[in-house]
Parts: C-alpha cells; sequence; structure tokens
C-alpha cells in the first residue's frame, strides 16, 4: 500500500549499474523517486522499468559535472514533488591516466565530475533540507580513496575529496536534522570496468584474487547498503563513510 505522504528521493546517474540498482530499492520501499542521467536513452529506460512496477518515478537529463546544472535539478525535484528528503549523489566515472599522464583536461573531467559538480548538487539540496529540518544526503565515494588507485590518479583523489565533503557537510547540517554519509564502493560488476576488461581481461581477475570475499560487488550490494543509510534503522548514524568491499584493503 502506498503512503499518502511518501519520502522524495533524487538520485543522480540512475541510468544504469548501482544508481538504477538502487532506484528500484527505494522504489519499492515505497518512495518517490526523481533520477537524473546524463544519457537520455539510458534514463528513459529506467523510468519505463520503475513504472512497470507501479513506483512513481520521473525525472531529466542532467549533466551532473556542470554546475550550472545543480540548480536546476534541485528546483525541478521541488517543482515536480514539493519537497525532498533524500539525495543519492551516485553520479560519477572514471578517464584512466596513469600518473605521467595526467593532462588538466583529464583532471578537470574527473574533478568536475566526480567531486564538484557532487557538491554543488549538495549544496542545492541542503538549502531546501535545512528549511524542512529533515534530510538524508548519501555520497558516493570510492575504495580508492584509501587505497590509491594508479590507473587514474585524479578519480582516487576526487573521491577522496568526497569523503572530506561529506565529513564537512554532516558537521555542518546536523544542526538542522540533516544526516550526510558516504558509500565507498569496492569493484562493482558494471559498465564501470568494461573498458578495463576489454583491453585486459586477465587484469579483472587478478583483482579478483584481492577481494577476501572472493567476489566482485553487484549493484545490489551497493543499492542494500545505500538502503540501510537512508532508513530510520540508521537514525543516528552521520558523517560515516561505510566501505562495501568484500574486504578489499582492509583484511
Amino acid at each position: 500500500m502506498k503512503s499518502s505522504n511518501p519520502q522524495i528521493a533524487t538520485i543522480t546517474g540512475a541510468g544504469r549499474g548501482s544508481g538504477k540498482a538502487t532506484a528500484l530499492k527505494l522504489g519499492r520501499s515505497g518512495k518517490s523517486l526523481y533520477i537524473t542521467d546524463i544519457d537520455s536513452n539510458l534514463l528513459e529506460e529506467s523510468l519505463s522499468d520503475l513504472k512497470s512496477e507501479g513506483i512513481e518515478a520521473t525525472g531529466g537529463v542532467f549533466d551532473s559535472s556542470d554546475i550550472s546544472n545543480a540548480k536546476i535539478l534541485i528546483d525541478s525535484v521541488i517543482k515536480h514533488y514539493g519537497k525532498l528528503d533524500i539525495l543519492i549523489n551516485n553520479a560519477g566515472a572514471s578517464k584512466p591516466n596513469s600518473f605521467p599522464e595526467v593532462s588538466e583536461e583529464n583532471w578537470e573531467w574527473n574533478l568536475n565530475l566526480n567531486l564538484k559538480g557532487p557538491f554543488f548538487i549538495m549544496q542545492e539540496a541542503a538549502k531546501h533540507m535545512i528549511k524542512q529540518k529533515s534530510g538524508c544526503i548519501i555520497n558516493i565515494a570510492s575504495i580508492s580513496s584509501s587505497g590509491g588507485m594508479t590507473s587514474s590518479p585524479s578519480y582516487a583523489i576526487a573521491k577522496s575529496g568526497v569523503v572530506t565533503m561529506t565529513v564537512t557537510a554532516a558537521a555542518y547540517l546536523a544542526e538542522h536534522g540533516i544526516r550526510v554519509n558516504a558509500i565507498s564502493p569496492g569493484i562493482v560488476d558494471t559498465h564501470f570496468h568494461d573498458e578495463v576488461k576489454i583491453k585486459n581481461p586477465k587484469v579483472l581477475e587478478s583483482q579478483i584474487n584481492t577481494i577476501p570475499l572472493g567476489r566482485l560487488a553487484e549493484p545490489e550490494d551497493i543499492a542494500s547498503a545505500i538502503s540501510f543509510l537512508v532508513s530510520e534503522n540508521s537514525s543516528y548514524i552521520t558523517g560515516e563513510v561505510i566501505t562495501v568491499g568484500g574486504g578489499k584493503n582492509r583484511l
């Protein structure tokens, strides 16, 4: 039975992978959704799948790396639903370059998409949540933020920034009743690693061998962790970073 006043969740980068899995997870729990993706075809496919399950969902095409889109995105959510309870800053990607090859263009692309964009989206969402005196924000960091990532230093640096961004925002927003946490995924079996698999199939196998639980994460593993952090079961958790990496870099 649908609630007469469901929570409203916004998820960026929800066209596929962990973002889409999160949309399905939250939608099935009764939340109404506003999802985004930079790819219109993927966005429409996600919306179709959500609506086929009877989930209330709408969305729009947004480039999370363009900070001018941040206010437009959050204003669109408020215009459609009248409020915003949950923000999942999920959109992100990497353009691999080893340390000696990182160009200014590569640096800017990685930081704009993975750090700068999410900060300003979070900022816009927080303005509305402060008025409500409630809200929950989840940022997606990465296991690379603590373990290093030699194939893409600028990505790892951006994700390290996401960790600090999360803790800083949590400290400021706590008095307003807003919780801010982050998820640091390990290696997730999504399109994110397709390029690596195509170029060198042995690379992924060697990576799996470094994971104590012996497998890649599935998108649903990330979605389940997010679902916990936005629920009442985690109402006393803020400023934390939860690693979902099968023990990699820890055991």
